[in-house]
């Protein structure tokens, strides 16, 4: 998977932390994100805007070192 490449070239470059911003709602990036190990780190409504209308948007982070 696409994904677990990037994650593990991002740990091999020694990179502390990766974030992902997601529109909301999206169960199915939602699930993506946190099969890979990211959590929900926050939550921002209407600060996007999309097909002309408002949209949430969330991030999920993934420590990549400790």
């Amino acid at each position: 998977m696409f994904y677990n490449a990037l994650l593990d070239e991002l740990r091999q470059r020694e990179l502390h932390l990766v974030i992902g911003g997601i529109a909301l709602p999206d169960e199915d990036s939602i699930a993506l994100h946190e099969k890979l190990g990211l959590y929900k780190a926050s939550h921002f409504c209407e600060v996007g805007m999309k097909f002309e209308r408002w949209i949430d948007v969330g991030y999920w982070e993934l420590k990549l070192s400790k």
